[in-house]
């Protein structure tokens, strides 16, 4: 192995595949993102990114600790870009309220609840109807396409490459100028599911439908969890506010369903009614729809190496970086941080592996 860097190819331009390329190039890494899609394209459903309400959020449960050090990570680094970089990231803070019909035991006692500014519990009698827990706390709010631009033109300030190209096995994304890149970064989300050569069967599409209103008098998350499902309310930094949601396993329909749309609005008007300000949901500004495709794996996200031999026989590094489904965003600087140890990890193997075989053929 001639260089002592390795040559770097991360497949995916959302939060996680951008992340993670940045703090590649942060390290000194040779890196070029390849993607189907990139930030400044039009919207894409499987491309779902660009287009979510976010707001961090955690869902590791207590015995999740890897997941729970994501979150914790992300959570400080979001946190400081807030303070630092509001307008330009699109991150904002804001107050939280989130109400239980039914709250389980990682709910009614939250690992998370020393890493936010001002957790309290919500006493009952000022609970919502119908609700048996909830608590207020401070979190930050992502305006995502923003936050992605920013991202992206960080990465490309520090040098960073892009190629834009669709793949149809991971290792297409071996090749740089007829040259066998060393490391592959596989942050491919719900298409993991099917590139050749991953092929994870446990990675299953969730399709998301938002509603995205104007609503600049709301500065506050809200989420609702009932045993019909979630609903919330997430303001971002241009006045407007995403409503949602509706889940659902197993499709990859891109198209808008209004009577969806029209539920949405209903449900969290219920929870948050100075969202209309005394009017009809009909009459909510509405400037937009979105649909996403999640890719949710059964069983956490995969974050792990693997070592793969091309038609060259070379073999090369895949570090693993998908399957966060709605929880990109809010784990993206924890689960990147471990990736690139990964990287590092992985490609110490590959230069043993090279001066073990210099050193056999030095004695020839």
């Amino acid at each position: 192995m001639k260089h002592s860097q390795p040559t770097i190819h991360v497949i995916g331009a959302g939060v996680t595949g951008l992340t993670t390329a940045l703090l590649l190039r942060m390290n000194g890494y040779d890196v070029t993102i390849l993607a189907k899609d990139f930030p400044d394209d039009q919207n894409d459903a499987e491309f779902n990114s660009r287009c979510a309400g976010t707001a961090w959020k955690p869902t590791a449960t207590h015995s999740e600790t890897r997941l729970q050090r994501y979150e914790a990570t992300s959570f400080k680094m979001l946190w400081e870009m807030a303070r630092n970089h509001p307008s330009e990231a699109g991150i904002m803070v804001v107050p939280a309220y989130d109400y239980y019909e039914n709250a389980e035991k990682d709910q009614d006692h939250p690992w998370w609840k020393y890493t936010v500014p001002g957790f309290e519990s919500v006493c009952k009698k000022e609970l919502p109807p119908n609700m048996n827990a909830g608590y207020h706390f401070t979190t930050v709010v992502i305006n995502s396409q923003r936050y992605l631009q920013w991202l992206q033109s960080q990465y490309l300030t520090l040098g960073g490459k892009r190629k834009r190209m669709t793949l149809s096995h991971i290792l297409d994304a071996a090749v740089d100028n007829e040259n066998v890149v060393d490391v592959i970064v596989n942050c491919t989300g719900v298409q993991a599911r099917w590139l050749g050569g991953v092929q994870d069967s446990r990675v299953v599409p969730v399709r998301v439908q938002d509603v995205i209103v104007r609503a600049s008098h709301i500065r506050k998350t809200v989420f609702v969890q009932t045993e019909n499902g979630c609903s919330y309310v997430v303001p971002r930094s241009d006045g407007t506010v995403v409503l949602g949601t509706a889940e659902k396993e197993n499709e990859t329909d891109s198209t808008i369903h209004l009577d969806t749309a029209k539920d949405i609005m209903e449900r969290v008007a219920l929870f948050c009614p100075e969202l209309t300000q005394g009017k009809r949901t009909a009459e909510l500004d509405v400037v937009g729809h979105a649909v996403g495709i999640n890719g949710r794996r059964r069983g956490g996200p995969r974050v792990d190496n693997e070592f793969i031999r091309t038609s060259s026989g070379k073999r090369v590094l895949i570090t693993h970086n998908y399957g966060h489904a709605g929880n990109g965003y809010q784990s993206s600087w924890g689960s990147a941080k471990h990736a690139v140890r990964l990287v590092e990890e992985g490609f110490g193997v590959l230069k043993l592996e090279a001066s073990k075989v210099r050193a056999l053929l030095s004695r020839l």
